[in-house]
């Protein structure tokens, strides 16, 4: 009897622990190094920083183009401007693939229009948030988006030409939830491409899903949930830009991989239903992994292309 309590503690201990780890990870998202910059790809560049109105201090790339448009492109939780490094680990990597922004970036530069990276707060160069580096996914990243927009209208060489998103995963949030919050800032943007963009509620669940079982979703996700609060974050089920993009006033290229298995379909369809302005879907086909589709436009630029295109 006594080996059986012992037992059932040590599992109840394991499910606790699982579970504050998990909830841990939505909130504290990795901050890798970054290791290259455009000069690796043939691209002159200019350093940049700017701060958003909270106070954080924000690093990126600005480079050069010949076209009177630009392209800010944000990128995923836990990446950077430039990507991601296979070799950097992490207890909670997911993905063992390079996936190398600056290489999207180099068609968008070969096209000649300018481009702005930056890094998020809590990632890559960039100051932590001043909640204890916590993150929002979207709910408080879209400060940064502001704030880059801000830098463009009052650097003289950019102030008065077109520009348009593209943005990846907490990216695509975060500029849809700043689009809302702050329409006026973004009056010179012309399109949006918003690349699986996510609930979080959505992707806690899918995620669990696939690592263990529709009975392990009804186990931890309550308790994962409650965790994020408890640590300081706020609750995962309004981690999403599903009300805000009832505001958006752009075309919108929604792309999602049509096989990932860390969300619902149902989710980003949601986010497409409530876009009230011309829109269309890209569906991304034959992925093993939700990742394949943030280097999908580095191998394959032509829709991208297509699209700033017909609207920048």
């Amino acid at each position: 009897m006594i080996y059986l309590l012992i037992v059932a503690l040590l599992l109840l201990l394991i499910y606790l622990i699982s579970a504050y780890v998990m909830a841990w990870t939505v909130i504290h998202l990795n901050r890798q190094p970054i290791l290259k910059d455009p000069k690796d790809y043939g691209m002159e560049f200019e350093d940049v920083s700017f701060q958003a109105e909270d106070g954080v201090r924000l690093k990126g790339w600005l480079i050069p183009g010949t076209q009177q448009k630009l392209v800010i492109l944000t990128h995923v939780g836990g990446l950077t401007r430039y990507g991601s490094i296979v070799r950097y680990k992490n207890i909670s990597k997911l993905y063992n693939k390079e996936i190398e922004f600056l290489k999207t970036a180099r068609h968008l530069h070969d096209q000649g229009y300018w481009v702005l990276l930056f890094d998020f707060r809590n990632h890559g160069e960039s100051g932590p948030d001043p909640d204890r580096g916590l993150a929002g996914v979207g709910l408080k990243e879209y400060k940064d988006v502001i704030a880059a927009m801000k830098f463009l209208r009052n650097d003289v060489r950019t102030k008065d030409i077109a520009k348009a998103f593209v943005s990846f995963c907490m990216g695509a949030n975060s500029t849809i939830i700043a689009m809302s919050k702050d329409p006026e800032t973004f009056k010179d943007v012309k399109c949006l491409m918003a690349i699986q963009p996510i609930s979080m509620e959505v992707f806690v669940r899918s995620y669990l899903k696939s690592l263990l079982t529709p009975a392990g979703v009804w186990l931890f996700l309550p308790l994962v949930k409650r965790f994020v609060v408890l640590q300081g974050g706020a609750p995962i089920e309004t981690m999403s830009p599903k009300e805000y993009a009832k505001d958006l006033k752009v075309p919108t290229l929604y792309v999602q991989a049509s096989n990932d298995p860390w969300t619902e379909l149902s989710d980003i369809q949601s986010f497409y239903d409530n876009t009230p302005v011309t829109k269309e879907f890209f569906w991304i086909k034959d992925t093993k992994h939700r990742f394949e589709s943030y280097s999908y436009f580095q191998d394959k630029p032509e829709k991208m292309l297509e699209w700033l295109g017909k609207w920048l």
